[in-house]
């Protein structure tokens, strides 16, 4: 068999598992109700209104396609895609409350809908439910270290979102600082599922490649997202505007910040698929193809 061909057996796998990953989310945020008095609580329902509320469970489908290619089948693929989406909504249900965005995915957000209270409830219960979902590994042996470097990065995660509420409202930001925030605060979720599903077939040399392909990814589909969020980011606030890389671009330059956002963004994703090529058994091959679709969008 051709390594296409096996690219493409692990992509429709992922494909057929990735509709059941929505109720691995669910479950694992249910069974802690079994054992306490947490059973339909307010922040296991809210909780459950923000899984159900939809999204586009990339994170789960990178986990998915990676754990094909390395050969982690069944339940164990669905509980580290699991992990990781569980991890990224509980991210959102506190960014939203942090940035008082009242709406998700058309919806009322968390905190909107049942209070900020419950929001913060039901976060945590999100994030424990992630490291729940890492126990139920087949292979007890490995846990221990998922769930090490689950902290790991889960600690940079929150670095990353405290510096973006230090960078958004500091009007001496630069480039670089941008970046490195971007980097920690969506490169995190775009590196986990190949890191978890590479720690999980004993590929350890490779997750530090694997990172650095996802953190290339997440600026440039940061900077992507700017691109098309320009006008709306400076209109918001009232007028006073949002952070985004077009525009500190263009200060910092003096020339178009359009054009060197477009450059560094191409840049950023073609570097992503250089560094992914080299990951084992095809398991960058789902970061290639994230990062090739958001070119297409620049």
């Amino acid at each position: 068999m051709t390594t296409t061909q096996q690219r493409e057996e692990a992509t429709g796998a992922a494909a057929t598992q990735l509709g059941l990953s929505d109720q691995a989310l669910v479950s694992f945020v249910e069974s802690a109700g079994e054992v306490s008095r947490g059973a339909g609580s307010a922040a296991q329902r809210a909780a459950r209104y923000h899984l159900e509320s939809g999204g586009k469970r990339a994170r789960a489908e990178l986990a998915l396609q990676a754990s094909s290619a390395l050969g982690i089948r069944g339940a164990d693929a669905l509980a580290l895609a699991a992990a990781v989406e569980l991890l990224h909504n509980s991210s959102l249900v506190f960014d939203d409350l942090q940035d008082r965005d009242t709406e998700r995915r058309g919806t009322p957000a968390v905190w909107v809908r049942f209070g900020a209270d419950v929001a913060l409830c039901s976060g945590a219960l999100l994030l424990s439910a992630a490291y729940g979902a890492l126990s139920s590994l087949t292979d007890s042996a490995r846990v221990g270290a998922l769930v090490a470097h689950t902290h790991r990065r889960t600690a940079l995660l929150i670095h990353g979102q405290t510096a973006d509420l230090a960078v958004s409202s500091d009007p001496s930001t630069t480039l670089r600082e941008y970046e490195e925030v971007a980097a920690e605060k969506s490169g995190v979720l775009f590196a986990l599922p190949i890191e978890l599903a590479l720690l999980y077939a004993g590929c350890e040399e490779s997750v530090e490649q694997a990172r650095r392909a996802a953190h290339a990814l997440a600026v440039g589909y940061q900077i992507t997202d700017d691109l098309e969020d320009l006008e709306s980011d400076l209109a918001a606030a009232g007028g006073k505007g949002r952070l985004n890389y077009v525009s500190l671009a263009g200060e910092r330059s003096g020339s178009s910040g359009v054009e060197l956002a477009r450059e560094r963004a191409l840049e950023l994703l073609h570097e992503a698929v250089s560094l992914a090529e080299s990951l084992p058994h095809g398991a960058g091959a789902p970061l290639q193809r994230l990062a090739r679709r958001f070119a297409e969008r620049v």
